[in-house]
C-alpha cells in the first residue's frame, strides 16, 4: 500500500480526466477513420488507480514476453489474471507514441474474437502513454523466445512451426479482407507472435497497421517496421500495399523454418542466406539442425513436406511485390501443406 500510495500523487485526476480526453478522441477518431460506422468496442475502460491496484504498482515485469524496450506486467483483476503493456515507465526513448498505441487498440478491439489473435480485454486512456490490458495465462511465450531459448529444451517441431505460419497468414488475411479497407499489419516479426500455454499462435501489437484508402491498392508513409522484415519495394517508395504483409510473412517462414532468429547476420539478409545454401547444399542444411535431430525424419520426408513451405516462403520475399503472391494464395496453400504433415 505504501508503493500505491507513492504513486497516486503522479496521477491526480485533474492530469488522468485531460490524458482520457485526448486519447479517447484519438480513439474514436481511430474507429471512425478505420470502421467507419461499422464497429463496436467490446472492450472494458479502466481506471488508472485499478490498473495500479491490479499490477501492485507494476511490479511484476514479464521479462520472457517482452522484447526491443517492450513492458508487460502480470496483474490480478477480481481474481482473473491479466497482462497489461504499460511502456510509461522508464526509458522514454523506448516509449510508442499515445497515437500508436491508440491505433493499436482500434484495430486489436476489431480482431480481439479471432483465435489467434491476443485477447484484449481493455485499456486505460487515463495515462499520458495508454495502457493496454489483455488475457494473460501461465505458460505463456513469445514465439522469438520459444524459438531461440525453449522452455524446458522442448523444441518446436515442424508441424507447429507451419501451423503457426498458417494461423498467422489468416489473421492477416482477415484484416485485408474483413473491413471497409484493407488494413496492413505492417510489423510482423517474430515479436509480434505469442504461444500461449498450448502452444496456439497468439498475433498482437497492431501499432503501427494503417488502412488503404477506400478504393486504394496503396498508401503512402514513411517507412516503418523492423530490419530484415521489411518489405524492399516499401522501403524504396514509401509506398504500403497488402503484399508488404506478404513479404513480412515470409521472412518469418524463413526464419521458423531455419531457426535463425535474427532475419539479418553479418549484414546477409536471410532471403539471400536461404537461396545462396539451396543453390549450393542439400535441402536439409538451411533447416534448424536441433529440430531436424530431434524429430528423426529422413532427407526425403523432410524434403516431401518442407521445401513447399519453403518454396512459397521464398515467392513471398521476392524483390517486386507483383512478383508476390497474395494473401488469399498464401493462406490456401499454407493450409494445404500443414494437411499434408498433419496426415503424414
Amino acid at each position: 500500500m505504501d508503493k500505491l500510495r507513492n504513486v497516486l500523487p503522479f496521477y491526480k485526476r485533474k492530469e488522468e480526466k485531460e490524458h482520457f480526453r485526448h486519447n479517447g478522441s484519438l480513439l474514436l477518431e481511430g474507429l471512425i477513420g478505420c470502421f467507419g460506422g461499422r464497429y463496436e468496442l467490446p472492450i472494458r475502460s479502466f481506471t488508472a488507480r485499478e490498473l495500479i491496484r491490479a499490477t501492485n504498482n507494476f511490479s511484476e515485469q514479464v521479462n520472457h514476453i517482452a522484447l526491443r524496450g517492450l513492458k508487460f506486467f502480470r496483474g490480478d483483476l477480481q481474481g482473473r489474471p491479466i497482462l497489461v503493456k504499460f511502456d510509461g515507465i522508464g526509458m522514454r526513448r523506448f516509449q510508442a507514441p499515445p497515437e500508436y498505441i491508440i491505433r493499436g487498440i482500434v484495430v486489436n478491439s476489431q480482431t480481439s474474437h479471432l483465435k489467434n489473435v491476443l485477447h484484449l480485454i481493455g485499456c486505460c486512456l487515463e495515462f499520458e502513454v495508454p495502457a493496454v490490458v489483455y488475457a494473460y495465462a501461465p505458460g505463456m511465450e513469445s514465439l522469438a523466445h520459444s524459438l531461440s531459448d525453449p522452455p524446458d529444451g522442448k523444441l518446436l517441431s515442424w508441424k507447429s512451426r507451419i501451423k503457426i505460419a498458417s494461423d498467422i497468414a489468416n489473421v492477416l488475411l482477415y484484416l485485408h479482407t474483413a473491413f471497409p479497407s484493407p488494413i496492413i499489419f505492417r510489423d510482423l516479426k517474430l515479436a509480434s507472435v505469442i504461444l500461449d500455454n498450448s502452444g496456439v499462435a497468439k498475433l498482437f501489437g497492431f501499432e503501427l497497421s494503417i488502412s488503404l484508402p477506400p478504393g486504394e491498392k496503396k498508401v503512402e508513409d514513411l517507412p516503418k517496421g523492423t530490419r530484415g522484415y521489411l518489405d524492399p519495394e516499401y522501403r524504396l517508395s514509401g509506398f504500403v500495399t497488402e503484399k508488404s504483409d506478404v513479404y513480412s510473412l515470409g521472412v518469418t517462414m524463413l526464419v521458423l523454418i531455419t531457426g535463425e532468429t535474427r532475419p539479418v547476420k553479418d549484414d546477409e539478409r536471410i532471403v539471400t542466406y536461404v537461396k545462396r545454401r539451396l543453390e549450393n547444399d542439400p535441402f536439409k542444411h538451411i533447416l534448424d539442425p536441433k529440430s531436424f535431430e530431434e524429430e528423426g525424419y529422413n532427407e526425403h520426408e523432410i524434403e516431401q513436406h518442407l521445401l513447399p513451405f519453403t518454396n512459397l516462403a521464398l515467392r513471398c520475399t521476392e524483390e517486386k511485390g507483383e512478383d508476390r503472391p497474395d494473401m488469399i494464395e498464401v493462406a490456401k496453400q499454407l493450409r494445404q501443406i500443414e494437411k499434408s504433415l498433419r496426415n503424414y
